[in-house]
């Protein structure tokens, strides 16, 4: 809130609702507390309670259960989260109270929600959450007696609750970040992407779907050809309106590599340092810088430290200082097999950075024009030998390539993503709503 201007007022949060009453819906919240947290301690070392004291009013006390895992038979027992009360701070009522139930098939959900001393004094009581949104989000509309448009973005249990009772003046956007299928080219997986299975099933609710590329916007009208006025294009981010003057030059030994996206699974960083360290081994002088965190970080410094490589390639951690260390290097590789966008891309981009990056839907062929202001290499989803390969080729192409002209063209490809243009976007798409 603080980095983007919002204030009390601005901001709903469900929770706050239903301890700060009514008049939060158009007030904000009104008075500030110190925030803390604190944890209670048995004799035997274990957590049992866990007390938040938020800068908002609420006092929320969770108590702590510990069982076997029913995800995994590995004789590890999982603490966490078995019932939870909430608190307002300014009369010490009880205004809230839910069990967390681990599902077998969904994991944590919030069951049997009790809400307490509401206006008239009333008791509520929601078996499940989506009944609670459902009924937030109502009070919210009715708060707001006015065309009010809810945007979601992600969240199946925010389309249960808004879809499914009808909502005077509400109308809704579903955004999509990411390739609604599994992979449309491979017969083993044509299913819907499931952050997006409920929307794509009720195509009939949102008013607008928005996805970030002409591409994917292309590729959705070949599922639901009749849908094209529904379906709108709008980058999900975007550049400066005034870009930062960047001082060409001429590539110089060591060639400088970054690469920045959380370390998971899906973005094949693995595939990334084979092919840094292949061409290091066979006398291309190279670095790699990687920025990010994530799940992959202990696997991939295990691979960095196997090929010897400690000394050319090292993983950088997060840094919220991206737009100041771009330009520092030659170019930005990447070996995701899939982006919806690639926000990483269009930042490099907009640094000046060529882009190598495997020929993926949608981000990568929207953004990067091969010989342009980029390579794009072909991927094979089951060969990781042939990948990497492909990933040396574009590295080679870069380093015969007219470098000049490639960082001219950086910048030119972005002049439509710059924030006014895309800001005028959604202006005009939320008038014609």
């Amino acid at each position: 809130m603080e980095v983007w201007g919002l204030t009390n007022e601005q901001v709903l949060n469900v929770f706050e609702y239903f301890t700060l009453g009514d008049d939060y819906l158009t007030q904000g919240v009104t008075q500030l507390f110190d925030a803390k947290k604190e944890t209670t301690i048995d004799s035997t070392n274990t957590h049992r309670l866990r007390h938040n004291y938020t800068k908002s009013g609420l006092h929320i006390v969770e108590t702590l259960v510990k069982y076997p895992n029913k995800h995994k038979d590995d004789g590890v027992l999982l603490v966490s989260t078995g019932h939870t009360e909430i608190f307002d701070r300014n009369t010490g009522l009880k205004k809230m109270s839910w069990e967390t139930v681990d599902d077998p098939h969904r994991q944590f959900l919030m069951r049997n929600i009790h809400v307490y001393h509401q206006a008239g004094h009333e008791h509520l009581f929601f078996p499940n959450e989506v009944l609670m949104l459902r009924y937030f989000y109502h009070k919210v509309n009715a708060a707001f007696d006015e065309a009010n448009v809810f945007i979601i973005d992600r969240g199946e249990k925010n389309e249960h609750a808004l879809f499914d009772a009808p909502m005077p003046h509400a109308k809704f956007i579903d955004v999509v970040h990411a390739d609604h299928l599994g992979e449309r080219d491979d017969p083993k997986n044509p299913l819907w992407n499931n952050y997006y299975e409920y929307m794509l099933t009720h195509m009939d609710k949102p008013d607008r779907v928005i996805v970030a590329t002409k591409g994917q916007r292309d590729d959705f009208l070949i599922d639901f050809p009749d849908r094209g006025d529904q379906i709108v294009t709008i980058p999900v981010g975007g550049v400066s309106d005034t870009p930062a003057a960047i001082t060409p030059h001429q590539l110089e030994e060591p060639l400088k590599l970054i690469s920045v996206q959380r370390l998971a699974p899906e973005k094949h960083v693995d595939e990334v340092i084979k092919a840094v360290v292949a061409l290091h081994d066979a006398g291309t002088p190279v670095i790699l810088d990687i920025y990010g965190q994530g799940v992959e970080k202990d696997k991939l410094a295990k691979i960095i430290t196997d090929a010897n490589a400690d000394d050319y390639i090292v993983l950088k951690g997060n840094s919220n200082k991206l737009a100041e260390i771009y330009p520092q290097y030659d170019a930005y590789l990447s070996a995701s097999y899939s982006e919806g966008f690639g926000l990483t891309y269009i930042e490099a981009l907009n640094a000046a950075l060529p882009i190598i990056a495997y020929k993926a839907r949608f981000g990568a062929v929207d953004l990067v024009t091969d010989g342009v202001n980029g390579f794009l290499a072909d991927f094979k989803r089951d060969d990781i030998d042939y990948n990497v390969q492909q990933l040396v080729d574009a590295v080679h192409k870069l380093l015969a390539s007219d470098y000049t002209t490639l960082q001219r063209n950086t910048q030119k490809t972005v002049v439509d993503y710059q924030n006014h243009v895309i800001a005028k976007k959604w202006e005009d798409l939320l008038h014609a709503l």
